[in-house]
């Protein structure tokens, strides 16, 4: 066997020899599918179900007349359009409708007219997915959309005019103490505008800016929506030669500097501030031309003895370098003066020639002097200049800018006085105002002048915060300037009116209380605060601000002839802020009652009727501390004139609601009447030269004349009737471009110098 193998073996192949290949033969290829056709991915469906099948879910026939559910459940089958089509028919029955519109508005009056301008003005503005709906109900409501938009519009806007306007809200009835009731106590704002929780969206842009709760032109509106019994009425004063018949001036009209104020198709009734007046501007020519030394000392006179003293915005030696000016230009010698001097003169001028108006003062110039002033200041500041935003600021640019706001509150302008406080703010945090700086270098009567502009601007602040509710720009708690007081005080020669440093502390102390006030009971948090802790917040306050009185005014309940002017107006004007800062305090448990009221429920305790009661009182205070001045005159030399209207509006809408809720205080409502009459007489007095106090007048007359007559019986003689007119915006007197600043036995205002411009950028004058 071994010899078979072995001599085989060479003979033969090993087991990778040929003859064991085996020949693999390819495989075929394999083909791809052919491509399927349509027909193959048809199924058995239609292209649109009917609205049956549609809405259960199940497959449709789509047969016609009726699919075979439709023809098993004997139910309408109804194939819904595409929107395309759906969208087209609505479209075409908007511009039907839109010409229907037009058409009436040429045969209709002008009152009727406007509204459906602004109908068709917001029917443009509307979204095509929000007009798109069914076919079974497009008929219907496509034909009804314009009419039902004309006819909410009549209800909630009956007067046409121009002024700014809040959201209207309707009121939620309080149930518990889990119902909305303690969100509108004035913690947050209103619900929506509507009442499918849309109208938020929906609302118009408010003209003078966001006004929260803290508004007494919210506290109107509501006042407003719960006693109104008409729809339309028009109200106006009878005297159509005032103030508000006045057509604009064609001079403004025609200035390419002038700045319109935004056009505003709606208005809200109880809104009686102008910042709808737009900017004026006049081309004012020379600007360093400056009025005679005499109407300059009265204008500089009424500016310092009124609002410096409350406001000490400007350098402490700018009233003895203004006299060296006019003795330098009475010898004709060279003068230096930089631009942003001339700026915060003009602006103090401005100022003071509004002050010289509202007291009818027998030297007073031409009606809009002030406005001159303003465009000068404006040019020298470059105003209208990109570089302004820029630049550094400075501490004169920091002045002139809370001169700005006090300037537009002298006008009424709230939303521009509350954006120039902000950028005088803003740039005195870039100067380190609001901190206490260790740098001893500083000369003192700068570093006077320094700390003094700090707590003037935060006093606008805060006062325009508790105007229209909008937030402060710092917390309290980060601000370590010292008070006034800290900084020794220094006489400088030739200052005629200076601010009590005591006074200034004061001040600045309910400056900072105030800002707590708006902070813990009307700004928004996203977990709103139960009302317990709200009662709390408010009797903490209360204490506060009643230990303020006590330190700051020992005689607060004193007669006060026996001192001085100065200190009877340093009184005066502390007793003011107190009472307005203590209303509101007390203002949230007062309409909480008022809810309660409007909803027949009694969901108050005696906590919250003692505040109210105190709420009640405060106002009344403010009108007993009005009356005892003799005359107007003596209440703007005297008051705070600048946001004197304010605080008469405030107080009278704090009247107003507890005179509606009669029941609830039916004790004090005698005290109240009398003081509305009291109000309402000072209001009569001032329209007569003060276009804000016009206006305001103006909207309680109407809430009064437009309401049931059987709320007011008692103060319906404060408000006689007078003629129907729409309730409008007044408008400015002629004005003449030639200015003459001051009475007519001077002459008019022709340049007294020429100036030049050196390699510095400083100007040099001389006399002509």
């Amino acid at each position: 066997m071994q010899d078979d193998r072995r001599s085989g073996g060479p003979q033969g192949v090993g087991p990778y020899g040929s003859q064991f290949k085996v020949a693999i033969p390819r495989l075929p290829a394999r083909r791809a599918p052919p491509p399927t056709t349509p027909k193959s991915r048809q199924r058995d469906r239609v292209q649109r179900a009917c609205r049956n099948c549609h809405k259960r879910k199940i497959k449709c026939s789509g047969g016609l007349p009726r699919c075979n559910y439709c023809e098993k459940t004997d139910k309408a089958c109804v194939y819904e359009r595409p929107r395309r089509d759906r969208l087209a028919t609505a479209k075409d029955r908007n511009q039907a409708l839109v010409s229907v519109l037009r058409d009436l508005s040429l045969r209709v009056s002008d009152d009727d007219k406007r509204r459906i301008e602004d109908v068709l003005q917001d029917t443009n503005a509307a979204k095509s997915d929000e007009e798109a709906e069914s076919p079974a109900s497009m008929s219907s409501s496509s034909r009804a959309s314009a009419a039902q938009q004309f006819q909410q519009h009549s209800r909630s806007h009956p007067f046409a005019s121009s002024s700014s306007h809040v959201p209207f809200a309707p009121e939620t009835l309080p149930t518990s103490d889990q119902s909305p009731l303690p969100r509108l106590d004035g913690i947050v704002a209103e619900e929506s505008c509507d009442e499918d929780g849309t109208g938020a969206r929906n609302c118009d842009v408010v003209e003078a800016g966001y006004l929260g709760q803290i508004s007494e032109v919210q506290w109107l509106q509501s006042l407003r929506s719960r006693v109104q019994a008409v729809e339309a009425v028009f109200v106006g004063p009878a005297d159509v030669s005032t103030s508000l018949s006045h057509p604009a001036s064609p001079a403004f009209a025609a200035s390419p500097i002038s700045v319109p104020a935004s056009p505003v198709p709606h208005v809200a009734l109880t809104n009686y501030y102008l910042d709808d007046d737009g900017i004026k501007l006049a081309d004012c020519g020379n600007p360093f031309e400056l009025p005679p030394e005499h109407t300059a000392g009265l204008l500089f006179h009424c500016f310092s003895t009124t609002v410096h003293t409350s406001f000490p915005l400007l350098p402490p030696t700018l009233e003895s370098q203004l006299r060296q000016y006019y003795d330098l230009v009475r010898h004709g010698q060279a003068i230096h003066c930089p631009e942003k001097w001339f700026a915060l003169v003009n602006l103090v001028f401005a100022i003071g020639a509004k002050f010289s108006h509202l007291v009818q003062a027998n030297w007073r110039a031409d009606e809009l002097d002030h406005v001159v002033y303003l465009s000068r200041a404006f040019q020298l500041l470059s105003m209208n200049d990109t570089i302004v935003v820029l630049s550094t600021p400075d501490l004169s640019t920091t002045q002139a800018a809370g001169l700005f706001a006090v300037y537009y509150m002298t006008l009424g302008h709230v939303n521009r006085a509350w954006v120039m406080v902000g950028i005088a703010m803003r740039s005195a945090f870039s100067l380190g105002l609001h901190i206490q700086d260790g740098n001893y270098s500083i000369p003192a009567l700068k570093q006077q002048s320094m700390v003094r502009t700090w707590w003037s601007l935060h006093a606008l602040e805060s006062l325009l915060s508790s105007i229209t509710g909008r937030p402060n720009i710092i917390p309290n708690e980060d601000i370590t300037t010292p008070l006034p007081s800290a900084i020794p005080e220094i006489e400088v020669p030739g200052v005629t009116a200076t601010a009590d440093s005591r006074f200034l502390d004061a001040d600045a102390n309910l400056n900072l209380l105030t800002q707590q006030v708006i902070s813990g009971l009307y700004t928004q948090r996203r977990s709103p605060p139960s009302w317990d802790y709200i009662q709390q917040t408010i009797v903490s306050l209360v204490g506060e601000l009643d230990k303020w009185a006590v330190d700051y005014i020992p005689q607060f309940h004193q007669e006060t002839w026996s001192l001085t002017h100065e200190q009877q107006r340093e009184i005066f004007l502390l007793r003011l802020q107190y009472y307005r800062l203590k209303i509101l305090t007390t203002r949230p448990s007062l309409r909480r009652i008022e809810r309660c009221y409007e909803a027949g429920t009694d969901d108050y305790n005696s906590l919250d009727q003692s505040v109210a009661d105190a709420c009640i009182q405060a106002a009344q205070d403010v009108a007993s501390l009005l009356t005892a001045e003799l005359n107007l005159t003596a209440l703007y030399e005297k008051g705070p004139w600048w946001s004197i209207v304010h605080n008469i509006m405030q107080s009278l809408a704090v009247l107003m609601n507890a005179i509606s809720c009669s029941a609830t205080f039916s004790d004090p409502s005698k005290n109240s009447v009398a003081a509305v009459h009291q109000l309402a007489n000072w209001l009569r007095r001032m329209r007569e030269t003060n276009s804000l106090a016009a206006r305001a007048y103006q909207v309680v007359y109407s809430i009064v004349k437009t309401s049931d007559p059987s709320v007011w019986v008692d103060i319906a003689d404060a408000f006689p009737d007078e003629m129907a007119m729409v309730v409008q915006q007044p408008a400015s007197t002629p004005f003449d471009p030639k200015y003459l600043p001051w009475p007519g036995k001077e002459q008019s205002s022709d340049a007294l110098f020429r100036y030049e411009l050196d390699d510095f950028g400083n100007y040099h004058f001389h006399m002509l």
